[in-house]
């Protein structure tokens, strides 16, 4: 059975649920030192709406934290498709314990393409931010995906996690990851292109078009989309689009995902944290994603008639909804 009827109905139903990174890490803060996680980003397209703005630096008694807070404001400001790392460079000088830039660094040296300093930063981020929730579903985006696949992330917690767990502990390095930040970096496209052969448009007034582009324009390559990425591309291209688990398979030729789904799930998949209620909001959010291929899997039993395991993925499904805020959303889609 293909199952991709109720992907998208669901996709629109639970859209917050799906946006996190800057958008959806946004916080309050007391502390005088600038954070990334209060900058306003359009969800969709992640483009700079507003930076908190700083306190302007003068001439006279200029304190260190001001001095960072302009740069960083400089870094974060600066258009997506041309990151102002020399500014995010010199903030981490001035601020090196300052764990929110290491995801940041390790973008950038995999736009350099120095692996060494990368790991580097990989390393602290697993030393400081990884969670075993966050590990767990890293590691089951990577399962989710075929050998040899291209994945394509959009955010902070679908990406270092999978760098952490390719480049740190040597997991699923078959698999090729593009960070959308990086992918409308042109430089960098023009570098992912030799590697993979992979093409695109020469220009692009819209920098989302991008990932569009990636798996129209290369129908022959194996792509995968993290359930992470945007709304308007997941919309754009869902009637080629197939479940395989947290990741979306592209194919412009009818594909059977059905038994990829219940594979992927019982015999692939970590399940510790899953349901955990202890873990944190935005680890419990972030694994309102597991819904989507759970729906799909739990309408596959029961149209095979197999009462038993489509009685357990429920149960699944209901206490992700319960902590994730969403238990009227997922009792509404369970009815359907």
């Amino acid at each position: 059975m293909i199952m991709k009827h109720i992907t998208f109905i669901f996709l629109l139903f639970l859209a917050p649920a799906f946006a996190f990174s800057q958008s959806a890490n946004k916080k309050k803060t007391t502390q005088k030192s600038l954070s990334k996680y209060a900058v306003q980003m359009d969800k969709n397209t992640k483009e700079v709406i507003s930076v908190p703005q700083t306190e302007p630096v003068t001439v006279g008694n200029v304190s260190k934290q001001q001095i960072f807070n302009t740069y960083y404001s400089n870094y974060l400001s600066s258009e997506v498709k041309n990151k102002d790392f020399n500014s995010l460079l010199k903030a981490h000088e001035l601020a090196p314990a300052n764990t929110e830039l290491y995801f940041e660094l390790a973008k950038f040296y995999e736009l350099e393409q120095n692996n060494l300093k990368k790991r580097e930063f990989c390393n602290k981020l697993k030393l400081t931010k990884l969670s075993p929730a966050l590990r767990e579903y890293a590691n089951n985006t990577l399962m989710s995906v075929e050998q040899g696949g291209i994945l394509v992330t959009y955010g902070e917690d679908d990406t270092y996690p999978i760098w952490i767990l390719q480049l740190i502990e040597g997991v699923r390095k078959d698999v090729k990851i593009l960070n959308y930040d990086l992918m409308v970096n042109e430089t960098y496209r023009k570098a992912k292109t030799e590697e993979l052969g992979l093409r695109f448009s020469k220009n692009y007034s819209q920098p989302i078009q991008i990932l569009k582009d990636l798996a129209t324009k290369n129908k022959s390559k194996n792509i995968y989309y993290s359930l992470t990425v945007s709304h308007l591309v997941l919309k754009d291209l869902k009637k080629d689009l197939y479940p395989t688990g947290l990741a979306l398979k592209y194919s412009n030729k009818t594909f059977d995902n059905s038994q990829i789904l219940s594979t992927n799930w019982h015999q692939k998949f970590s399940k510790s944290y899953i349901s955990n209620s202890l873990i944190s909001p935005q680890e419990k959010k972030l694994n309102i994603n597991y819904v989507l291929p759970l729906l799909q899997l739990s309408s596959f039993y029961s149209e095979n008639g197999n009462e038993l395991k489509e009685k357990e993925i429920n149960t699944v499904i209901r206490k992700i909804g319960l902590n994730g805020g969403k238990a009227q959303q997922i009792e509404s889609l369970l009815k359907k």
